[in-house]
């Protein structure tokens, strides 16, 4: 059925805003207005269970004004499904087995009025799906290849693939596959997989498991170059942190030629970065070495055979071609400019929503434990009450941030933006700005793999400046160390 918005009002709203106005009801008696129509509600709403499926059914009222029905599931009117026309059924797919669910039906007429609802509650039994079978591992350098045996059922619609326990990490294959290379596995260090059969799209059979312990292979890192050397590269942040990169160990400048060429295995991470005035916002407006449809096509075949990838500043702007996020969700919070001076501190927080840390409808995400913080001390220049990573001191600074907005895109189902960006990009929001103590901005962020990218880091935070114009950074060493932790995490 076609779904559309619906405006609506109820009786009670107006008489409220009516009373509201005028003074107390007992006092005001309406003149010279037209009657508000009785506005009757579906009846007989039953629910069904047909399989994982739940069947709401009802019987509408016989006024010819029924313009459509609204469902509201556990009293969440932001998600509410609207269904144009007469409908008298609807199918929800995706309820947890378990959990006590509230289904309410309003019906909607002519001039934007809607009934009171009518409710019913629905359980979907809880039950134990059967796992894969026979599950094996091969190792061929970093690739780690799993094969597996379906369970006989013509409800399993695709697979599931956890490493050591990170669910929000997994690995989801749709159709009935039986095998998948995982790339770039981390090495010596023994991972547990566990494989899992999805049914009806949304339900996880017990989980079969097996060790893997991938050999060390002595790995390096690139840094890819827009210029044939470092003194010919445009800007000095971008001169900066490529000859802070030469210096690292197992560390080397590679040109766009090498990309098609790069063995994944042996170099698991490229350092992309881009930090320029007067760059429009706009990934077709990067450097044309690393937008043209050659080198997007070899950066895309090296993710995929598992290379990692780590997009700095304006650099963010690629994780739509590269695929980690939609066009609709490009990073859209930007500056080119010159800067200027100031005197506080610019610094990241990895803290989100550290406003409804003691308890809130919105979550509270403390990311200080991800590895990308290792060996960073943690502190608050600004007094704002909560600690921060300070990347660049007073002085002149360039306003170069290239970021989300998370409120762009709603809170969907979620308890917050933040949380709704990440299911929706496969993701781990790791900083906000530092004085952000909600969900709004997300400026570093964790893309996970899936089964046609490896992982990605982007950083779009003005305050990852590598070299300040008005003297020494006194917080250099942390924007040094944020790099070499996120480079080795991604190895």
């Amino acid at each position: 059925m076609k779904m559309k918005k619906f405006q609506s009002y109820s009786i009670a709203m107006l008489v409220a805003l009516l009373c509201g106005i005028l003074g107390a009801c007992s006092d005001f008696e309406p003149t010279g207005m037209p009657e508000l129509p009785a506005i009757a509600k579906v009846s007989d709403l039953k629910a069904g269970i047909t399989g994982h499926k739940v069947c709401l059914s009802w019987q509408l009222p016989a006024d010819n004004g029924v313009e459509g029905v609204k469902i509201i599931t556990n009293g969440n009117n932001e998600a509410a499904v609207i269904l144009d026309g007469r409908p008298t059924e609807y199918t929800v797919v995706g309820q947890p087995m378990g959990e006590e669910y509230l289904y309410t039906v309003k019906v909607m007429y002519e001039g934007g009025y809607v009934s009171e609802g009518v409710s019913v509650t629905s359980v979907l039994p809880e039950e134990q799906l059967a796992g894969v079978s026979d599950l094996k591992a091969e190792v061929s350098g970093r690739t780690v290849t799993l094969s597996w045996r379906l369970p006989a059922s013509d409800e399993v619609t695709g697979v599931r693939i956890i490493r050591d326990g990170d669910n929000d990490a997994a690995t989801v294959l749709e159709g009935n596959v039986t095998s998948f290379e995982m790339k770039g596995q981390p090495m010596d260090k023994e991972m547990t997989y566990t494989v899992e059969a999805i049914y009806d799209t949304y339900y996880m059979s017990v989980g079969t498991s097996v060790n893997v312990k991938v050999p060390y292979i002595t790995p390096r890192m690139a840094y890819l170059m827009t210029a044939p050397s470092i003194s010919e590269l445009p800007d000095d942040d971008e001169r900066a942190a490529a000859t802070w990169f030469a210096a690292q160990e197992n560390a080397e400048l590679i040109q766009v030629s090498q990309i098609a060429g790069l063995d994944a295995d042996l170099y698991p991470v490229i350092w992309i970065e881009i930090d320029r005035v007067g760059l429009p916002l706009g990934w077709e407006n990067l450097p044309s070495e690393i937008t043209n449809a050659t080198v997007i096509d070899a950066l895309k075949q090296y993710s995929a055979n598992g290379g990692s990838l780590y997009l700095a500043n304006m650099a963010s702007q690629l994780t739509v071609p590269l695929g980690f996020v939609p066009a609709n969700m490009a990073p859209t919070v930007y500056g080119n400019g010159d800067g200027g001076i100031g005197t506080d501190v610019w610094v990241i927080n990895p803290y989100l929503g550290w406003d409804f840390r003691n308890g809130s409808d919105q979550g509270f995400y403390d990311r200080t434990t991800h590895e990308i913080y290792k060996g960073i001390a943690l502190e608050d220049p600004n007094n704002y009450g909560y600690n921060n990573l300070p990347l660049i001191g007073p002085g002149q600074r360039e306003d170069h941030n290239c970021l989300w907005d998370c409120n762009i895109y709603g809170r969907g189902i979620y308890p917050d933006v933040i949380r709704n960006f990440e299911v929706t990009t496969n993701s781990l929001v790791l900083a906000t700005w530092g004085h952000v103590r909600d969900h709004c901005v997300a400026g570093l962020v964790e893309f996970y793999s899936n089964a046609e990218h490896g992982r990605c880091i982007a950083n779009g935070f003005a305050a990852y400046e590598w070299n300040q114009n008005s003297g020494p950074n006194p917080y250099q060493h942390n924007v040094e160390q944020l790099t070499l932790n996120i480079l080795n995490y991604l190895k």
